[in-house]
């Protein structure tokens, strides 16, 4: 007897376990459709919350980018991430207001309610919480203000291209893109054009992309240290933390990078690693120094070798520049000079008849 109902309990016992088992999960699902409109509830609510966090999130990435400033990537997938979840819960928000609308039947709309219900409940657990706690933790949403472009970088419409300049042009261009060359001058007198002329070759150079950044600076007769630190440094995004080691911050920011500076207008030889903080020599990297000056014996000072002289126009080119600047003041000089010109060999013509027929009169 003892044996039979040893036998019986030991049937019986995993059949009791396989059925705990089964019924745990059964009973779980069953959740879902008990819980049908408490889990649209919570879904809707968190989902509201994740707007009101969503349009906070857009203002500052908004007014951050007003100020120029660049907006972190994670901050630009959580956007993306949102607008996807919220498009879902949306959906699926349509999806319960048309079953509500269009039943059929109440093992039909038990089916439903299942299938939405546990839908609700995932979306908000795999979707909406963890966007909600993301939104909390993403801290500032841009990293830093981007430089400004300079406005002589953007647009080139002034610029001619002169048959006397385009050697020039070409020569300084080809000291550019030698990876041998570091310092490239022009020279010449006031007035002929070598500040257009390197604007240009730093226009094409941006276009190219030749360089990570492109910084233009004058110098002026009587140069300012502290102003061209400062200049070249709000061109590369730098704020000096220690005045007093203005050169020594501006030399790690060049240190071995890409980056072409022009320094135009130079009157009197510059120190450049020391007093300025240019790198020169092995911490150059693929840094260039372009230079504009009136004397070819400034530059040479300074260590450039790679240097290009420039001329006056010739008088077609002269009176291209002329047109090109005055516009149609130009032309209606033009028109007032030719119309007078008519109207003197006229009246020129009318005094000879007249003289003419004094002469018979007599």
């Amino acid at each position: 007897m003892c044996d039979v109902a040893g036998s019986i309990g030991s049937v019986v016992s995993p059949v009791l376990e396989v059925g705990k088992w089964l019924v745990v999960p059964i009973s779980h699902q069953f959740k879902y459709l008990f819980n049908y409109n408490t889990n649209f509830k919570n879904l809707e609510k968190e989902v509201k919350k994740l707007k009101n966090t969503k349009e906070e999130v857009h203002d500052q990435v908004d007014a951050a980018e007003r100020n120029l400033g660049k907006i972190k990537q994670n901050v630009k997938d959580w956007q993306n991430d949102v607008e996807k979840a919220i498009t879902k819960v949306e959906q699926l928000i349509q999806e319960k207001a048309d079953n509500q609308r269009y039943s059929k039947g109440l093992c039909c709309n038990f089916i439903i309610h299942y299938k939405h219900s546990k839908k609700a409940f995932k979306l908000k657990r795999d979707n909406v919480d963890p966007l909600l706690q993301q939104g909390k933790e993403l801290g500032p949403v841009s990293s830093r203000t981007n430089p400004l472009l300079e406005i002589w970088l953007r647009s080139s419409e002034d610029y001619l291209a002169f048959e006397s300049r385009n050697s020039t042009m070409k020569n300084v261009w080809d000291a550019l893109i030698d990876e041998n060359v570091f310092m490239t001058g022009v020279y010449g007198m006031g007035g002929i054009g070598k500040t257009t002329l390197v604007q240009e070759l730093g226009r094409k150079a941006k276009m190219d992309q030749l360089f990570e950044d492109i910084v233009f600076v004058e110098v002026s007769e009587s140069p300012d240290i502290k102003k061209i630190q400062t200049a070249i440094a709000d061109n590369l995004g730098l704020k000096f933390e220690n005045e007093s080691e203005r050169a020594k911050a501006l030399y790690s920011r060049m240190e071995g990078k890409n980056i072409l500076l022009i320094l135009d207008n130079i009157w009197e030889p510059l120190e450049f690693d020391k007093t300025i903080g240019i790198p020169c020599e092995t911490d150059r990297g693929r840094n260039k120094l372009l230079f504009t000056a009136r004397n070819l014996d400034v530059l040479e000072s300074m260590g450039s070798t790679n240097n290009f002289g420039m001329d006056i126009l010739n008088e077609e080119e002269a009176w291209t520049l002329f047109a090109k600047m005055a516009g149609n003041c130009v032309i209606e000089f033009s028109f007032a000079c030719f119309l007078s010109q008519h109207i003197l060999i006229l009246f020129f013509n009318y005094l000879m008849c007249f003289d003419v027929n004094i002469k018979i009169s007599n």
